[in-house]
């Protein structure tokens, strides 16, 4: 036998994929085995660890094998470099929206650590950078979850006097949304409350913030994805306003 013919096993873990993917590549005509034996035992040879990564690398590009193959197909050099430069886009969207994720998850992070330490019902100051928002007109009815709105997100109360809803705000990219949260030091506290009590609980806890501290409109009510921090029901707001100057 051919000593540079080498085993599908062998073959398979050169390529560190599965016997069951090279029979699939395969089946779909992406691989051919160099040699097939009357016993139906198949060989192949070093130079085709460069198609079989090839097709992985494709693969991870969000490629499926049918898609593979038209690729292979592809005759002409500048055909395949549109291909790939298609590829290179879908890559640049996924990097994008994990960089969403990963700032999604360094902000819970940051907010685990701070509710830990303040605890509810605990008035504190911090100092905030400027913010863009997307807001729009509160609309009862209006399901407010990370889904539609993203990680950070809730409503917010213009007219103290009212103490009532008045707009409902998501925080966006820079230089994204229609709203420029302005910066400076802003007045906060937590507040655990059973689902039901959050859509009543905007007056008293507004109450609570002008009795602590001299702040101004608006005041923000933030529902930071409830189902991270929130347990049994309840949920954890966070209750906001810039000081006056």
């Amino acid at each position: 036998m051919d000593e540079n013919l080498i085993k599908t096993g062998d073959f398979a873990k050169m390529c560190a994929v599965s016997k069951k993917a090279l029979y699939l590549y395969e089946a779909k005509g992406l691989l051919k085995p160099a040699v097939v034996k009357d016993n139906s035992y198949r060989y192949y040879r070093l130079e085709q660890v460069d198609q079989v990564a090839t097709i992985r690398l494709l693969e991870k590009l969000g490629s499926s094998l049918e898609e593979v193959g038209r690729f292979f197909a592809l005759t002409k050099l500048q055909d395949r470099r549109s291909y790939l430069l298609k590829q290179q886009d879908a890559v640049e969207d996924a990097l994008n929206q994990l960089r969403r994720i990963k700032s999604s998850l360094l902000f819970f992070d940051k907010r685990i650590v701070d509710f830990e330490q303040l605890g509810c019902q605990n008035l504190a100051i911090e100092s905030c950078p400027e913010e863009y928002l997307e807001v729009s007109p509160f609309r009862r009815g209006v399901s407010l979850n990370p889904i539609s709105f993203g990680p950070r997100y809730g409503v917010m109360t213009d007219d103290f006097a009212q103490a009532t809803i008045s707009r409902f705000f998501k925080v966006v990219s820079e230089g994204e949304g229609n709203f420029l949260k302005a910066a400076g030091n802003y007045a906060y506290f937590y507040q655990e409350l059973d689902n039901e009590q959050v859509a009543a609980n905007g007056p008293r806890a507004l109450e609570f913030m002008q009795k602590q501290a001299g702040v101004v409109p608006p005041f923000y009510q933030e529902d930071f994805s409830s189902s991270v921090l929130g347990h049994g029901g309840s949920v954890i707001i966070k209750y906001s306003a810039k000081l006056k100057s």
